[in-house]
């Protein structure tokens, strides 16, 4: 019997090491994209760490791609620190709100902050900020499922680390697979119709699209991937513009953030 898409994507096993860890776990770092805080919440997880009544931090990550001026809304929010993983802006602010928030516990032995967020959203590289250069993973931690990744913070803080998740009632085939596209769950290679993908960049960021490429494309995607192929000269056999490929470069721009708001 072929697997289902949930099993084939390995999501189910992901979500439950995710659901350990804020089990485990005294502090929860969830991690957004600045640009799409509300899109890369994953309310099933914010739901467990409420009943559990853990203490939630909502990082937002890539702050580097916002406006100067931008004013994010921020209301919801549990403890909101704007960060970046690629200047690092932000994340001494972060190590010490975590720091003020682990002194609740004092007098435990080890007090566990877990990571969680959706795939590609900085987890890892936060990771290593946090702990700075030379940490060493912690090895020999009874009770964890293996591929979790434990680092030491400081003496006493121990950060994990878990797999990127999507949430189980997300189909990464359908019609979900614009938002995991801008939020950059899926690599460009992987995405179908990545044309899709970029009619929704148009429709939210149309001047941005135009003044990264220099083209005026009259809110039109066909005429968009056009004059874009034209100019980056990919072209198919018979001098046609490779439209598939311009959308996963415009998109990869995006993802990596050469792009700007």
């Amino acid at each position: 019997m072929p697997k289902s898409p949930k099993a084939r994507s390995g999501r189910v096993p992901f979500t439950k090491q995710a659901s350990e860890v804020i089990k485990v776990s005294d502090i929860i770092l969830e991690i957004l994209d600045a640009r799409f805080i509300e899109e890369s919440r994953i309310a099933e997880k914010e739901e467990e760490i409420k009943k559990q009544k853990k203490i939630l931090i909502h990082v937002l990550n890539k702050a580097d791609l916002l406006p100067p001026k931008q004013v994010l809304q921020t209301r919801g929010l549990s403890n909101p620190i704007l960060i970046s993983t690629k200047t690092k802006q932000g994340i001494s602010k972060l190590r010490d709100e975590i720091m003020i928030l682990a002194r609740r516990f004092y007098g435990q032995n080890q007090i566990y902050v877990g990571v969680i967020g959706y795939p590609n959203s900085g987890k890892s590289s936060l990771l290593n900020l946090l702990a700075r250069r030379g940490a060493a993973p912690v090895s020999s931690q009874p009770g964890f499922t293996k591929g979790i990744r434990k680092i030491r913070l400081a003496k006493g803080i121990i950060l994990l680390d878990t797999p990127g998740i999507v949430p189980i009632n997300e189909n990464l085939f359908s019609e979900n697979q614009v938002k995991h596209g801008l939020l950059g769950v899926q690599i460009p290679e992987n995405v179908r119709n990545p044309d899709m993908i970029v009619s929704e960049l148009m429709k939210l960021y149309p001047e941005k699209l135009e003044k990264h490429y220099k083209i005026s494309a009259d809110g039109d995607v066909e005429v968009l991937l056009d004059e874009i192929g034209k100019e980056l000269r990919m072209m198919k056999k018979g001098n046609e513009v490779d439209s598939e490929r311009v959308a996963r470069k415009i998109l990869k721009d995006w993802q990596t953030g050469k792009m700007r708001l």
